[in-house]
């Protein structure tokens, strides 16, 4: 399994998450991955689906809330719930306080740092936990 840290500017608005994980998810989809993004709350899944619908108008990434939505549901997921649906998705991008029950099912882990010390640190603690569990963790600083 790949887990990889984004690192965003210490200056960068908390907002700069939700882009990013945006631009991820594009990125993913492009490729053909299945993706759930791993919001910290209903609210914060709510802002990625309505940023998801219009972040770039040139592409159409189809997506829903988990819950809602046909099924077989689309190549993109939002959640918020404590633990993670149970259909296969390749990458987790997660947005969440904590590191989510399951989190092992999926290839791939993102986890996007921004924001205040706090954040911050609990990007630390996330980053220290999967190494405890014997993870190799990568890090990449977004500039800009």
């Amino acid at each position: 399994m790949e887990i990889t840290f984004y690192v965003l500017a210490a200056d960068a608005p908390l907002s700069a998450r939700l882009n990013t994980a945006c631009r991820l998810v594009d990125k993913a989809w492009q490729q053909n991955r299945k993706v759930l993004v791993q919001a910290g709350g209903r609210a914060e899944a709510e802002a990625v689906d309505e940023l998801l619908w219009s972040f770039r108008a040139e592409s159409f990434i189809p997506h829903h809330l988990v819950g809602d939505g046909p099924t077989p549901p689309p190549p993109v997921r939002i959640g918020w719930e404590d633990s993670l649906p149970g259909d296969s998705r390749d990458i987790l991008i997660n947005l969440g306080a904590g590191i989510p029950a399951g989190f092992e099912r999926f290839q791939r882990v993102i986890e996007i740092v921004a924001g205040t010390d706090a954040e911050r640190e609990q990007a630390r603690d996330h980053w220290r936990e999967y190494r405890r569990l014997g993870y190799a963790v990568q890090a990449h600083e977004l500039k800009g």
